[in-house]
């Protein structure tokens, strides 16, 4: 569901490809929302179908024709309704099949959890890596295309990736000391 509003949303900036899109969701919306490229396009082909977005064919010479989206009239006008209703569970869906293992932990051994953890703390170490990317390239961003005010609402979403992937590095450490120090 929200794959279609972050289209939309994004549309809204400037016109885009279905690989601009990509490349955006990459860029930006990765830590919230990840799209693979197959979803982007059969989700611009459902929104051409219902009128939300229009398509152009940009001939070129060198390379494959480009196809790029607009968001229309009707598209905007969904984007903004949907903008307006917040769910009334702002939690987002649970299923962590890590934290899954970690609660049956007893049943694997000690040291199998203990790898595993100091695994987990590397990966969330790694998107703290990317997510410094995404602000870094989002300010330069903002700062090339006079986007200073939505900047401000982009980093938002990006503290609170960083303080919630903080917050599981600290949970993890943690767990590991209790882990070592458990009797068996």
């Amino acid at each position: 569901m929200s794959l279609k509003f972050g289209i939309l949303g994004l549309l809204k900036y400037e016109n885009m490809s279905g690989y601009d899109l990509q490349k955006t969701f990459n860029s930006s919306l990765q830590f919230m929302w990840n799209a693979k490229t197959s979803q982007i396009y059969r989700e611009l082909k459902g929104l051409e179908q219902k009128n939300y977005v229009t398509s152009t064919v940009i001939e070129q010479d060198s390379k494959f024709d480009r196809k790029v989206y607009s968001i229309t009239e009707k598209g905007n006008e969904e984007f903004e309704l949907w903008m307006q209703k917040f769910p009334q569970d702002l939690n987002a869906p649970i299923r962590d099949e890590f934290m899954m293992r970690i609660f049956f932990g007893e049943f694997i051994e000690k040291y199998e959890l203990s790898f595993e953890l100091k695994r987990y703390i590397k990966q969330q170490e790694k998107s703290i890596e990317v997510l410094t990317t995404i602000k870094a390239f989002a300010e330069k961003d903002a700062e090339e295309n006079k986007m200073e005010s939505s900047l401000f609402y982009w980093l938002l979403t990006i503290r609170r990736a960083i303080k919630s992937i903080h917050a599981e590095i600290e949970w993890a450490d943690e767990t590991l000391d209790l882990l070592q120090n458990k009797e068996d």
